[in-house]
């Protein structure tokens, strides 16, 4: 693959273009696929708290009526007879019966209404089950015992046609009108059935369900769990009492959905929204489905736009490449036709100045061949002049020798190995041994030009004379120190050549007891030291360009160091000094120096 594309620059640059591009729409696929599936779980959530909220309105509906009708029937001047005579009256407890039959007939939501007497009265039952027993008045009476004001509570349900089961239902006392003590109970209790048609009629999306519960979280009505069984049962680990209202996620996997709680005021019940997370993952499935072919289709095009527009902008290139593959290099290369005026085109001219220079510099280079030849020639022959003098020294060194004349021949001798020190090849370094050799030369042909005038004194550490170092940096400072220190001087002057090992570090010292130079004199030849030299003939403060050579030398050779250190003293002398790292060399390596 890497191979394929790298041979190709269109199908390299369509390659980075497709995944450039395509990656983005991707992304953007699947965020959109994640917004979408966000906002359909979150449209199906708020669903199902709107149904929730229409099931507590038709509810609450319920609950007043049946508050109100309870209001009614306490109130009622039958009732109150009924209930405050001494003795039973069946014809009046026959107009009641008949009475709360025409009252309740049309509601359907309405299970029983007992009206249950204090004494030994028979109570009085409505029921809306067929069949359904009633119970013995005495039973009823001690079952309300305590009881002061309306409550709601999970109760059993007669028996009748609808089965056995638990309701909610109203109880509340009734007092007489006339002296407002306790006369008897009123119970009305809901139909189970009718509520939990309620809850299946409330459109729950996907599967899901409605069940309603009381304040200690047991089952009321809906589908699924027995009447008076705890949420627990159903929903084992669930904390529906820490929970004010809201969304849980219960369970995992396919068992995976989202509860909704919803506490309904004024009464102490709950409804609970049940929707199952497949009906999320069965839309979101349409949804993947559905952005996958845009993603695909997008992507396709995509492609074919840019495959057909890197074939038209690499075109020209690929001609361009196919005509100087084909080539022939040892002929004059052709100009190209350049037929747009955009980057490919401006390369196509740049290729034709291009051609044009080549063809020039090729007549240079053969040009600049022959001058070549013609220098090596003559370089060789500037070859023959060291040896020249050097063959010429010696023989006045013999003559000098054969007549006695044993100054003249220890200056030629000196001269000669100073120069052939100086002409060694253009090599820039040196043993310490050796640059020590060639500053005492110096100094030997200086002592017979002014005997007498001063001495020098040598002191090399020998274990640094076969350390490597720069070469010419000693005679410089010999050469400043006699001109310009000891010569000026009365007397006879002497100075003092130290070369010291410090572990990896060379330090030499060339120190003099001339006539020296104040502090502002000192300070300019300082400063002299980093300036340009100037083209005069005139020359700077202190002596010379030796010193400013030898310092420069030392900084670009030798990376970071600080160059020379001077200090002087009027009357007294003069002290420059380096310091330079020092290497080792082989036998080898010194033998060939």
């Amino acid at each position: 693959m890497k191979h394929w594309l790298g041979r190709s620059l269109r199908r390299k640059l369509s390659f980075l273009l497709i995944v450039s591009m395509i990656g983005p729409i991707v992304l953007l696929g699947y965020f959109s696929y994640h917004t979408a599936s966000s906002v359909s779980e979150e449209k199906a959530k708020l669903s199902g708290m709107n149904i929730l909220r229409q099931l507590d309105t038709q509810f609450q509906l319920m609950v007043k009526d049946v508050e109100n009708l309870s209001i009614f029937l306490i109130g009622d001047d039958d009732v109150q007879r009924y209930l405050s005579a001494p003795q039973r009256n069946v014809v009046l407890r026959t107009s009641i019966i008949v009475f709360l039959t025409n009252l309740v007939f049309s509601k359907d939501y309405i299970a029983d209404i007992r009206i249950v007497p204090d004494d030994d009265k028979e109570a009085i039952a409505y029921s809306q089950t067929p069949g359904a027993r009633q119970p013995v008045a005495r039973e009823e009476a001690e079952s309300f015992a305590g009881r002061e004001d309306k409550t709601w509570s999970l109760a059993a349900q007669l028996s009748g046609a609808s089965g056995a089961g638990q309701t909610m239902t109203l109880s509340r006392p009734i007092r007489s009108t006339d002296h407002y003590a306790t006369i008897g109970h009123l119970t009305i209790s809901l139909n189970r059935d009718a509520l939990t048609r309620s809850l299946r009629r409330s459109g729950m999306e996907g599967g899901g369900y409605v069940l309603l519960l009381d304040g200690q979280n047991r089952v009321i009505a809906g589908d699924g769990p027995a009447p008076g069984a705890r949420i627990e049962e159903r929903f084992p680990g669930v904390r529906l009492d820490k929970a004010s209202g809201g969304f849980l996620n219960y369970g995992d996997g396919d068992g995976k959905m989202t509860l909704m709680v919803y506490r309904m005021p004024g009464v102490d019940w709950t409804l609970l929204g049940v929707i199952p997370f497949k009906q999320y993952s069965s839309e979101n499935q349409h949804l993947l489905r559905l952005t996958a072919a845009v993603v695909v289709l997008e992507g396709l095009i995509l492609a074919g736009i840019i495959l057909f527009l890197t074939a038209r902008i690499t075109q020209p290139l690929r001609r361009l490449a196919r005509f100087l593959k084909t080539g022939n290099p040892e002929e004059e290369l052709p100009m190209l036709p350049a037929q747009t005026v955009d980057e490919v085109g401006q390369l196509i001219m740049s290729y034709n100045r291009l051609s044009g220079r080549i063809q020039r510099l090729t007549e240079r280079v053969k040009e600049n061949e022959a001058r070549k030849k013609e220098a090596d020639l003559l370089a060789l022959q500037a070859q023959i002049h060291p040896h020249f003098l050097y063959n010429t020294l010696s023989s006045i060194h013999w003559l000098a020798m054969a007549n006695r004349e044993h100054r003249i021949a220890r200056m030629v001798g000196a001269l000669s190995d100073f120069l052939r020190f100086s002409l060694n090849d253009g090599e820039e370094y040196c043993t310490v041994g050796q640059e020590a050799a060639h500053a005492q030369s110096y100094v030997r042909i200086q002592s017979d030009r002014y005997p007498d005038e001063w001495e020098v004194r040598f002191d090399i550490d020998p274990d640094c004379e076969r350390g490597m170092m720069l070469k010419l940096l000693l005679q410089p400072l010999i050469e400043n120190a006699i001109r310009h220190g000891v010569l000026p001087k009365e007397g006879k002057g002497s100075i003092e050549v130290s070369m010291a090992r410090d572990g990896p570090w060379l330090r030499v010292i060339v120190q003099d007891n001339g006539v020296g130079m104040d502090e502002e004199k000192l300070e300019r030849l300082r400063a002299s030291l980093e300036r340009e030299p100037e083209r005069s003939p005139d020359k700077p403060i202190g002596g010379g360009y030796g010193l400013r050579n030898v310092h420069r030398r030392l900084r670009m050779h030798y990376t970071g160091n600080p160059g020379l250190h001077l200090e002087s003293w009027e009357g007294l002398g003069t002290k420059a000094a380096f310091t330079i790292p020092i290497f080792e060399v082989t036998d080898d390596e010194a033998h060939d120096r």
